[in-house]
């Protein structure tokens, strides 16, 4: 009932803020899981439809046939199956849109690579914006735990290829760190590594960090990638993995699971600001708990006794009863000695008092996808909130013969095999999300329907400016195409949609803003079509200001978007986002045969290398300018891209410090002389390393060669480049002439 004053009002507005104080909000999800879910929209189709992903492992993922159906084979695996996703992944990756350099590329981890384009997914769903210039008060957890390219990188039998971007591209600390780095957040930043669990976990350490006041908003991500078949054979050695393809949770014929890769990402805020903030709310997360099942009946061996503590944990936080739930998305795995411990302290904790004629329902994403290991419980915890959102629960595959360790004519559970209705019931639709990680660490979320009303979608009654941007004309092209499309396959609020693409959406270089009142006049636009469309006198002073915006923000200007949409009531809704454009980055053959390509699949032409008496010698400063001005380039991107300005610094045209490494190298290489490990800071720009290295600068340390070539200038004290060395320069330089005479 609505309330009748504004005492009765501000009564329930004080008594929605004590219910949901410490409750944290969800308000974005990305993922790329196997079955071609490339966003959650297309995930809940894929689960809703009963659709199943697991197939033969792709030829050429790893060079040696690994599969054998007699588990006791040394080296082999019963397995041949797998949750894989599709091309171009794991050789392909957008490396130029996250300013990664194509040699760093090429030793980054396929996690790194999924973890940076599933967390920019996740940001334009919550219309968070990433600010490497000034930071965001923005936590980063990572639930990561497969070492598949760590240990064929790092630890490879051959060290030559071994490089300073080796460790960081294969790193679990540098995953997180880099989404950090890249997105510029500025909050607490872990890698989280507990097994089956970690994601999970992860949630559970944001929430926490959130409450405690760490950081103002998290981004929560769990991966996985299938790179070797090391895993398969260990797997197989422990009898974890399944013979034929399925994970059959819960059914008696459960011998295993399969294994599979993928990524999955939630942005997370503390309710009471994400209200403040205007943001769109997806569900509720009312409490969590993480314990350990200590000295169990062994090391691997799940405890009954210890997931029922950790559900009864997250309900006490959580404030609610058991009979609260009406659904739990379970780890459910497929082995069967995990799937009857799970059931079982399912009873003894969300049985109590529950009514037979309404039993707990139960299901498992992994009979759909596979098990994603460190990504598993993300994977759950999406589809959960699908399934909240959504009022429904996908079917439940491969169960056939419910498994006998469990009286099911007794039991108040179900495990739903058809698309099952998830009906009002008076109070909001409630979840528990488990995960339980094999060296014992145990997570439980309970996840709440957000109790917003879903605003009823209209077309806004004038014109309306959608801002478009890009990294690359491209990608402009193909946003423009692929949003028109969106607006004309349903109704849209044009004015949510505005604010979102404005105010929710990185401003890239490449821009495009169009005016109409429809979404076929926008589409159009968007499309370039230059038909007439029809508009009333009314409109016509609102269209010549949105013109006039339009060229304005289109030429790099700034828009107030909250204050221009801010009237018409607007908030942030789900709009596409900005395309990847992928190249090829491979590193190794030994990662799958695909060898070290360029952007264009082959091998990449060396570029011809000016000698050092051609440049040093001769002294030219605009073949000296020419020569860095064209290493700094292909250091920084792949693609084409225009000169640099010479008298800007570096590192303000997009440069990192571990582009400036190889760029040292690249020079020391090239012009066979010692760079200076000072260089970059001492001489930022390409004018002034032409400079120096020309001479007409002071020289911090003066390359040694086998046949000097003079690289100076007469100058009036020919020792006046002392004065600019560092303490360590000036000491290498002393040793340097010691050793000589």
């Amino acid at each position: 009932m609505a309330p009748t004053t504004e005492k009765e009002a501000l009564s329930q507005e004080k008594a929605l803020a004590q219910e949901q104080e410490g409750v944290v909000a969800v308000i974005g999800m990305g993922c790329q899981y196997p079955g071609g879910c490339d966003s959650p929209e297309s995930y809940w189709a894929f689960l809703r439809q009963g659709g199943f992903a697991v197939c033969e492992i792709p030829s050429g993922r790893w060079p040696q046939e690994i599969y054998d159906p007699d588990s006791h084979r040394p080296g082999k695996s019963v397995s041949r199956w797998g949750g894989f996703l599709p091309d171009p992944f794991p050789g392909a990756f957008d490396a130029a849109f996250f300013d990664i350099p194509p040699k760093e590329a090429q030793a980054l981890d396929p996690q790194q690579r999924l973890l940076l384009e599933t967390a920019w997914r996740a940001c334009e769903d919550a219309g968070l914006v990433p600010d490497p210039a000034n930071g965001l008060p923005v936590g980063v957890f990572v639930g990561i735990g497969t070492a598949d390219y760590h240990g064929a990188q790092l630890w490879r039998p051959g060290l030559t290829a071994i490089d300073h971007f080796t460790a960081t591209g294969a790193s679990f600390a540098a995953a997180a760190g880099r989404l950090s780095y890249v997105f510029g957040f500025e909050g607490p930043s872990l890698a989280i590594d507990t097994a089956c669990s970690s994601s999970l976990v992860a949630v559970h350490q944001a929430c926490q960090a959130l409450r405690l006041g760490e950081c103002e908003a998290a981004l929560v991500a769990g991966v996985n990638a299938l790179l070797t078949p090391n895993l398969y054979v260990c797997l197989t050695a422990m009898g974890l993995m399944s013979a034929d393809g399925r994970c059959k949770a819960f059914d008696a014929s459960g011998d295993g699971y399969v294994r599979a890769e993928g990524c999955g990402a939630v942005v997370l805020k503390m309710v009471d600001r994400s209200r403040r903030d205007g943001d769109r709310i997806l569900a509720l997360l009312r409490g969590s708990a993480v314990n350990q099942d200590g000295r169990s009946n062994g090391l691997t061996a799940p405890s009954r006794q210890a997931q029922a503590r950790v559900i009864e944990q997250a309900l006490a936080r959580a404030d609610l009863l058991p009979r609260d739930i009406d659904y739990v998305e379970a780890h459910g795995t497929g082995t069967p000695l995990g799937d009857v411990i799970e059931l079982r302290a399912l009873l003894d904790t969300y049985a109590a008092g529950r009514d037979p004629a309404a039993p707990l329902l139960v299901g498992s994403v992994k009979t759909n996808i596979g098990h994603l290991e460190a990504g598993a419980g993300i994977a759950g915890l999406i589809k959960a909130i699908q399934c909240i959102r959504h009022g429904e629960i996908p079917p439940h595959l491969h169960m056939d013969r419910p498994t006998p360790g469990v009286n099911w004519a007794e039991a108040p559970l179900q495990v739903p095999t058809s698309l099952t209705p998830w009906p009002r019931t008076g109070r909001p639709r409630r979840a528990g999300v488990s995960a339980f990680g094999f060296s014992g660490t145990n997570a439980h979320v309970i996840v709440e329907e957000a109790g917003v009303e879903e605003r009823v979608e209209a077309l806004s009654p004038g014109p309306i400016l959608l801002p478009i941007s890009a990294r690359t004309p491209a990608a402009l092209e193909a946003l423009a195409a692929t949003l028109a499309e969106w607006l004309e396959a349903s109704p849209r609020n044009l004015a949510d949609v505005g604010l979102t693409l404005g105010a929710g959406r990185t401003a890239f270089a490449h821009r495009r803003a169009v005016v109409g009142a429809t979404p076929a006049e926008l589409a159009a636009r968007l499309r370039g079509e230059t038909a007439l469309w029809a508009a009333s006198a009314d409109e016509e002073p609102m269209r010549r200001k949105l013109d006039e915006l339009a060229r304005l923000w289109t030429a790099g200007g700034t828009v107030d978007w909250d204050r221009l949409y801010g009237p018409l009531g607007a908030r942030k809704t789900a709009v596409p986002g900005h395309p990847f454009e992928r190249q090829p980055y491979w590193l190794d053959p030994v990662m799958g045969g695909c060898g070290n390509a360029g952007p264009d699949g082959a091998a990449p032409e060396p570029v011809p290398v000016p000698s050092t008496a051609g440049i040093l010698a001769r002294g030219s400063a605009q073949a000296m300018r020419a020569f860095l001005d064209e290493r700094a380039r292909r250091v920084l991107s792949d693609r084409p891209l225009a000169p640099l300005d010479p008298d800007l610094a570096l590192l303000e045209q997009g440069f990192t410090s571990m582009m400036a490494m190889e760029l040292r190298k690249t020079l020391e290489t090239d012009l066979a002389i010692a760079v200076p490990s000072t260089f970059f800071f001492n001489y930022p720009s390409i004018n002034r390393m032409a400079e120096f290295l020309l001479g007409e600068l002071p020289q911090p340390v003066k390359p040694p060669q086998e046949a000097p070539v003079s690289i100076s200038h007469q100058a009036a004290d020919e020792f006046a480049f002392l004065d600019d060395l560092s303490d360590e320069d000036l000491e290498t330089l002393i040793d340097r002439e010691v050793d000589r005479l």
